[in-house]
């Protein structure tokens, strides 16, 4: 009897181990948009208990080797404002940093871009910027800001 509830449990070890119970089984996912949502975080700003700002941002640097070995850190940003009637983060007095550091590049991406597709939500409320910022050398830790002059802010922490 111990033999077949001992045969029974190494064989359901091992069959419950494999690949196949991968959260991606049930998708049709390549890897870029499987590593996209492996380095992608994502945070709310509240105005009275009610979501203002959505902010997410995924770290380009850890999905394309391309990226990672220029001398710049990557984001592709979105940001969503509710109740406004702009998307745009400078019309809504939004400013982003990283390591309290300004960005050397901040750029609209539009919804249908291919170089993107496969990082990018599919809806069209917000907006999308992919964002350059020099290179932070000595330091691991890094601390993706969305900040405004009213002290509304969100806070992403990435790892190099």
């Amino acid at each position: 009897m111990y033999k077949i509830i001992f045969l029974l449990f190494i064989s359901l070890f091992f069959v419950s181990c494999g690949p196949k119970n991968s959260a991606f089984r049930y998708f049709e996912k390549n890897d870029v948009e499987t590593r996209g949502v492996q380095f992608t975080k994502k945070t709310d700003i509240l105005k009275d208990k009610e979501v203002d700002v959505i902010f997410m941002a995924t770290y380009l640097n850890k999905i394309d080797k391309k990226i990672s070995d220029t001398k710049n850190e990557v984001f592709l940003i979105f940001t969503y404002f509710s109740n406004k009637e702009s998307q745009n983060i400078e019309d809504n007095a939004y400013q982003i940093f990283l390591n309290e550091k300004e960005p050397i590049l901040v750029e609209k991406v539009e919804k249908d871009d291919e170089n993107f597709k496969d990082l990018m939500l599919k809806n069209h409320w917000g907006n999308y910027y992919l964002v350059k910022f020099d290179s932070i050398d000595d330091i691991n830790s890094l601390k993706l800001e969305l900040k405004n002059s009213e002290s509304s802010r969100a806070i992403l922490d990435f790892e190099k």
